[in-house]
């Protein structure tokens, strides 16, 4: 089972769910999987990725922007003003989805684009914590 910190802002869920709950979102098409940057928000696509010769498999771990200039030594900080920014899953402030592969490792990612499916993994993972939350607080009392 996935699992979530208190404040809902850090996941922990495995491939496998990760893998379901795109699929309730965005179909079977896997270039149609969406990513949300959690610095700026920009939404991409695995597809956008390809379509600029970049690796489909940092869509989720890097923000587009990384790619469409926000790298480039020519802005001075703060100067950047094309899509998306200079965020990486895998930076100083990692995350904040953990994905647990296999032999006990695991890899940090951006958010899936949207709202959870309201029959998917993230959406149980969240109604369990709130239900531990409660628990642990009524234990309190």
């Amino acid at each position: 089972m996935a699992d979530v910190d208190t404040q809902l802002s850090h996941i922990r869920i495995t491939q496998k769910d990760l893998l379901t709950e795109a699929k309730l979102r965005f179909g079977d098409d896997l270039f149609a999987i969406a990513f949300r940057c959690p610095h700026c928000d920009d939404v991409a696509t695995i597809a956008e990725f390809r379509d600029l010769q970049v690796d489909p498999g940092r869509a989720g771990q890097e923000c587009i922007g990384r790619h469409l200039g926000a790298l480039d030594k020519k802005h001075a900080p703060g100067e950047y003003t094309g899509r998306g920014c200079n965020w990486a899953a895998y930076g100083l402030l990692r995350g904040p989805w953990e994905i647990t592969l296999t032999e006990g490792r695991s890899m940090w990612a951006f958010p899936l684009a949207g709202e959870p499916h309201p029959d998917g993994p993230v959406i149980r993972t969240i109604a369990e914590v709130i239900r531990t939350i409660a628990e642990k607080a009524e234990v309190t009392r």
